[in-house]
């Protein structure tokens, strides 16, 4: 370990508190909060790693790069639309997005608690 209980708790709050400031920033529809999701979640993938929560700090690192892509199309569709630059429209996955995105999330869940329960000492 790296980090004892008490450096790790400290590490928590920080976290918990940029996602309450990402949440906060995602309301008013600003870019920012790309910015903050990314720190906060980069502070749980090493909460997790410490606390032997691989899956989990797997799961940030997809979180990670998931507001990466959603910083760089919202910067897309803001620069697209003049008029309204902050207001970057929100919109459901079509069905066959969802269904893939449901079958792919189902594989890895089951495959992912075998790997981990086979080759890691995973808590």
């Amino acid at each position: 370990m790296i980090f004892d209980a008490a450096m790790l708790g400290v590490l928590e709050w920080v976290a918990a508190l940029l996602g309450v400031i990402n949440i906060a920033l995602l309301i008013f529809r600003s870019q920012w909060n790309f910015a903050f999701a990314i720190l906060s979640v980069a502070l749980y993938v090493v909460i997790f790693l410490e606390t032997r929560l691989y899956a989990e700090s797997g799961l940030q690192v997809f979180f990670i790069l998931a507001n990466i892509w959603g910083w760089i199309m919202w910067h897309r569709a803001a620069k697209a639309d003049e008029d309204d630059g902050e207001r970057v429209p929100v919109r459901w996955l079509d069905w066959y997005s969802r269904v893939v995105w449901l079958t792919v999330t189902a594989a890895l869940s089951f495959n992912l608690g075998w790997v981990m329960h086979r080759y890691t000492n995973a808590a």
